[in-house]
């Protein structure tokens, strides 16, 4: 018997645009994920730190903390986060990197790229601004932004994360051992994810030893440069290069306090680009900083912890080295006019900071001849470009990098 097939030319579009659909999205879900596995004794998650680190925002005593550390661990490394199951928070932070990813932009769970480099993580808490725009100004609600980013994690609601959740059998013992109840909720999932990032403290780099041992209470620099603090847990190399960083080299002007974040809410204009119009590295919807950035190509001043760990570099990760970057400040810095006044040459000339907005432009002036005030050119020698360098990698933090208590709980996944 002859079997004859009427196909309707419409459905066989149809069919063929579900087939196309199925291949794009191939990282599916598993129908059996990957359960994690946990210490028996849930572990402390608290990190003591010496007073000069105290500026972290407190860590609230909520009933069963290290019980909410622990979900929020399982959640920051778990793929199920994801709606087709492909990637995880760690995906684009990975540990052994300072919670950074070593590529310049990140893969969604769709293989599209992300439009800015993964931030590394170190000391969240002590950061009142999030994002490389700033967009986010407070941690529990961040913590899900990137759920719901369709190029990151794609889902279309955090109900829609809440109800995957209750499908997968291992949440109801880490909800209810973190909250007294075992149903997954919008609020904690944000509660116990904000709590894990609270717990990402790094304050036992080499450098860090160095500064309990000086100043164990108040953070003072100043003392160091006026030779009344000695920091001889430091050699002569990383001495040298944290003198210079708080004084010629002037990465403290940005990169002020004992996390090297300018105190967590400082933007900037670093000069990246000469043409800022339509430049395909162009900052989007950047925002603007609460000490000396403004305006859309303002970035966020990141944390310098554990820099050696976290290339490439910049907002678009476009240096891939150390090096690249002190090239960029030694002699690099374009001429932009919404360039930072940190980064302005001040020995001559003068700048004028206004625009149509303003009614009477502000003038900062210089000692020369009135000249819009050039970039800052410090154009380091090969001894201070090595003094620098061995001070940035002082601030490595192996402990923090190694410590299981932050590890991916879950086995290897393809």
């Amino acid at each position: 018997m002859e079997l004859k097939l009427n196909l309707n030319p419409s459905a066989v579009v149809a069919t063929a645009l579900c087939a196309v659909l199925l291949v794009a999205c191939s990282k599916a879900i598993d129908t059996k994920p990957t359960v994690p596995s946990l210490p028996e004794v849930t572990p402390d998650y608290r990190t003591e730190m010496a007073p000069i680190f105290q500026v972290q925002q407190p860590v609230a005593e909520a009933p069963h903390h290290d019980e909410r550390a622990q979900l929020g661990r399982v959640l920051f490394h778990d793929r199920m986060l994801s709606q087709n199951g492909a990637v995880s928070c760690s995906s684009c932070h990975h540990q052994s990197h300072g919670f950074a990813e070593p590529r310049a932009l990140s893969q969604g769970l769709r293989e599209e790229l992300t439009d800015r480099n993964a931030s590394h993580l170190a000391n969240p808490g002590a950061q009142f601004a999030y994002f490389w725009d700033g967009r986010a100004n407070d941690l529990t609600t961040q913590v899900t932004m990137p759920v719901e980013n369709h190029v990151e994690m794609g889902f279309r609601s955090l109900e829609d994360l809440m109800l995957r959740l209750e499908q997968l059998d291992y949440y109801a013992p880490l909800f209810e051992a973190a909250f007294d109840d075992p149903t997954p909720s919008v609020d904690r999932i944000q509660d116990a994810l904000s709590t894990f990032l609270r717990c990402l403290v790094s304050c036992r780099s080499k450098a860090d030893d160095a500064f309990v041992d000086a100043m164990p209470e108040v953070w003072n620099p100043w003392g160091v440069l006026m030779g009344e603090i000695e920091l001889n847990g430091l050699d002569e190399l990383e001495r040298r290069g944290f003198e210079l960083f708080h004084g010629e080299a002037q990465c403290a002007s940005c990169h002020g306090g004992p996390h090297f974040n300018g105190w967590g809410l400082d933007f900037a204009d670093i000069g990246l680009d000469a043409d800022t119009e339509g430049s395909a590295s162009t900052p989007i919807d950047a925002g603007g900083g609460f000490f000396g950035g403004w305006g859309p190509t303002a970035m966020k001043v990141p944390s310098l912890r554990n820099v050696a760990l976290t290339a490439p570099y910049m907002h678009d990760g476009r240096f891939a080295t150390l090096d690249d970057v002190l090239d960029h400040y030694s002699h690099g810095i374009q001429d932009v006019p919404t360039l930072d006044f940190r980064l302005r040459d001040w020995s001559s000339g003068s700048v004028v900071i206004g625009g149509p907005d303003l009614i009477e432009p502000i003038i900062f002036p210089g000692g020369g001849s009135g000249d819009e005030t050039p970039p800052v050119r410090l154009n380091f020698t090969p001894e201070e470009r090595l003094a620098l360098k061995a001070f940035l990698h002082s601030l490595t933090d192996f402990a923090f990098v190694q410590d299981d208590r932050f590890s991916n709980p879950f086995t290897p996944q393809p």
